[in-house]
């Protein structure tokens, strides 16, 4: 798989997640998890990761104590595409 495509699969499990979080009425986001998936749906949809626009905005809440096990997971797979981008596309 290229790095595009990988880049847009680990955008789609990030995207499922997110939305499974702001989904489930047990889990508090404090509406910053909506802004965050409208932020990453247009950053995918066009292509944001091939600019040097390519950072990412999670809320700061989030990876902080107190996150729900799924909270943690979302933010890990932020971190990990992040990472990616830099080594695939950014060389760095």
């Amino acid at each position: 798989m290229n790095p595009e495509d990988h880049i847009q699969n680990m955008l789609q499990v990030i995207i499922e997640k997110t939305q499974s979080i702001i989904n489930d009425s047990r889990k508090q986001s404090f509406g910053s998890l909506e802004y965050f998936l409208e932020h990453v749906l247009v950053y995918r949809d066009k292509q944001q990761y091939m600019s040097n626009e390519w950072h990412i905005r999670t809320p700061r809440w989030l990876g902080e104590y107190g996150n729900t096990p799924e909270e943690e997971e979302l933010l890990s797979d932020i971190y990990r595409l992040q990472a990616y981008i830099a080594e695939k596309l950014k060389g760095g």
